[in-house]
């Protein structure tokens, strides 16, 4: 017995939301996020707007959803780096590519994704949100550090992944206000190395 097949209009559907999203990404890539309307997506792609938001309830989730995938990226890079026996090492590892992800997602895309987030009508923030995998896997990473007593253990382990964190999310804002003038990921190498001294144990 073959269980959960998806049907012919299943697979329709998700063509189709399919199709919307990536015509919306082609057309933010190529005149900008807030130049683009619903419609023009909508024309482009050849669908309704009823169809629009049946998959979509704004503008702004398609690219929400592009990010999403940075969490799965997150979680690949862990498994990648759980074997590494040096711990500063691993952290290094993590960071870095982590910020070399997000340096070739590029500036345009990393700008209105934190415009959509930051915005006056927006009560809550999918990047802040502290139960995503890029919180959880850093406080792993620093409880490792903690467990083989190289990491400070006066600060927990949630508090110092909550600062690497915010610290880093800084170097992306500045980097944006910038217009990428510097070079994210030896800027965020640089920091981690800040960051780790200030973290080991004395």
């Amino acid at each position: 017995m073959v269980k959960n097949k998806i049907t012919p209009r299943k697979e329709q559907a998700l063509k189709t939301r399919q199709e919307i999203f990536e015509t919306a990404v082609e057309l933010f890539d190529k005149k900008g996020y807030e130049k683009v309307s619903i419609n023009e997506i909508c024309k482009k792609a050849g669908v309704s707007t009823g169809a629009f938001y049946h998959h979509f309830k704004a503008k702004d989730q398609i690219l929400m959803e592009e990010f999403l995938k940075t969490d799965d990226f997150y979680r690949e890079l862990a498994e990648e780096i759980a074997g590494m026996d040096d711990y500063r090492e691993k952290l290094r590892a993590y960071t870095v590519s982590t910020m070399r992800f997000l340096s070739d997602m590029g500036l345009r895309r990393l700008k209105v994704t934190y415009h959509t987030q930051i915005g006056p009508d927006k009560k809550a923030s999918y990047l802040g949100n502290e139960k995503r995998a890029l919180y959880s896997i850093m406080e792993a990473l620093y409880r490792e550090g903690q467990e083989k007593g190289e990491i400070r253990g006066d600060l927990s382990s949630e508090e110092l992944a909550r600062l690497a964190i915010h610290c880093y999310r800084g170097i992306i804002y500045d980097w944006c206000l910038a217009n990428g003038s510097f070079d994210l990921v030896e800027a965020s190498e640089r920091m981690f190395d800040v960051l780790t001294n200030g973290a080991l144990t004395r």
